[in-house]
């Protein structure tokens, strides 16, 4: 009897023509090279020190991003939503199993630190609602992070009163951005991590409850505006 056939390939996303593969591997070259010169020289660096540093001319960045701004806003959309696949990622792998000691919310920070892209840089702030797409991108993070804290709390890891926005508020002061190598940097960030979290547990053992903490929407109006 013939063994059945393998898997078609027709499912797969069919690839991109020439033009437009290009262009997502030079728009993917200007985030990465955006997020490494606002670390280095700050957000008052040009979009010609980008383009440099990406290896494209500038008016291909400009046809991209017509604004510094709108570049930023680009990757803060990119940083929120890896964070919000990774707070995903984090809550299935717990969901059927155990806690580990560090918890779930210990986990996506360490995981977090040592792998995002990037810091959650501050987003230029208009005092109007989020974009659609970093909106959406927050709701999903936000999904997530309740997950991880509702496993955490059941597993008496946390203290009473620990909120989503408390995660987000950690991961900023965790992760400030500093002149060391990337790999010395993230062992400096583990460190104050796992004393944080053994702060935590001893809340949370000691029932010491840390009040009302911030709310979400709290975070993300202190975090846009």
């Amino acid at each position: 009897m013939p063994s059945p056939a393998e898997p078609s390939d027709e499912r797969a996303d069919p690839p991109l023509p020439g033009r437009k593969r290009e262009a997502r591997a030079n728009d993917t070259a200007v985030l990465a090279a955006a997020r490494e010169v606002f670390a280095a020289q700050g957000h008052g660096a040009s979009m010609a020190d980008v383009a440099r540093h990406a290896g494209v001319g500038v008016g291909s960045v400009y046809r991209r991003y017509p604004t510094k701004e709108a570049l930023v806003e680009a990757l803060h959309v990119q940083a929120v939503r890896e964070a919000a696949r990774l707070a995903a990622e984090v809550a299935d792998r717990f969901g059927s199993g155990p806690v580990p000691e560090d918890g779930a919310v210990g986990t996506f920070l360490a995981r977090q630190i040592t792998e995002a892209t990037g810091p959650l840089l501050r987003p230029p702030g208009n005092g109007g609602p989020l974009p659609d797409d970093l909106a959406a991108a927050t709701r999903d993070l936000r999904v997530g992070l309740e997950r991880l804290v509702a496993y955490d709390r059941a597993a008496d890891l946390l203290p009473a009163g620990f909120t989503t926005a408390d995660v987000m508020q950690l991961l900023l002061h965790l992760r400030p951005t500093l002149p060391f190598p990337r790999a010395e940097a993230d062992a400096l960030h583990l460190r104050y991590l796992r004393l944080v979290l053994a702060g935590l547990r001893a809340g949370a053992r000691d029932d010491v409850g840390l009040g009302d903490g911030p709310s979400w929407d709290e975070w993300v109006g202190a975090w846009h505006d």
